[in-house]
């Protein structure tokens, strides 16, 4: 049986990205990534390596990319974090523009008045909603499995620690 990984960064999702629609899902599988993120650092690790490029991977392969850098900075602007390097590609921003559901006069003016600076600098015109992050201080959430296997561990010390004491002479 073959276990599907959610992609856990920007990078993933363009690297499992072979069509538009399949972009999309990772894409929609990522923001689910990201409402377990619970620190700067995991965020910031999640947009910081440079995704490829998927101009040659699709036809709207161009628009997946410049969505990715829009996404990015969109992120990085609202929790605050350095901007990665990548997203300022010329690759990254589109000639053309693009409107999402341009076929309706009113949704192509809701897109055109309602897109974040982010993307419409990049020429893309969309109703964007991030999803909601709760980021907070202190130490970030540990794994299901990561905790199971520190409990298995310390489980384990406590039975050699009980045994060492039974082994001693009184």
């Amino acid at each position: 049986m073959k276990i599907l990984k959610r992609p856990d960064s920007l990078f993933a999702v363009a690297a499992l990205s072979e069509s538009q629609a399949c972009f999309g899902r990772q894409l929609a599988d990522f923001e689910h990534e990201l409402v377990r993120l619970s620190s700067r650092k995991g965020l910031s690790a999640a947009i910081e390596a440079r995704p490829p490029l998927l101009a040659k991977k699709f036809p709207m392969g161009r628009i997946a990319d410049a969505w990715l850098a829009a996404y990015t900075e969109e992120l990085a602007f609202r929790y605050d974090l350095d901007y990665p390097d990548w997203i300022w590609q010329p690759d990254r921003f589109l000639e053309v523009p693009y409107i999402h559901d341009a076929h309706s006069p009113k949704l192509k003016v809701w897109h055109t008045l309602k897109s974040p600076p982010t993307f419409s600098r990049r020429n893309l015109f969309v109703d964007m909603h991030l999803p909601s992050i709760q980021l907070r201080r202190g130490r970030p959430r540990k794994s299901a499995a990561h905790q199971r296997e520190m409990n298995r561990l310390r489980v384990a010390r406590h039975r050699a620690n009980k045994a060492s004491l039974m082994d001693k002479p009184a």
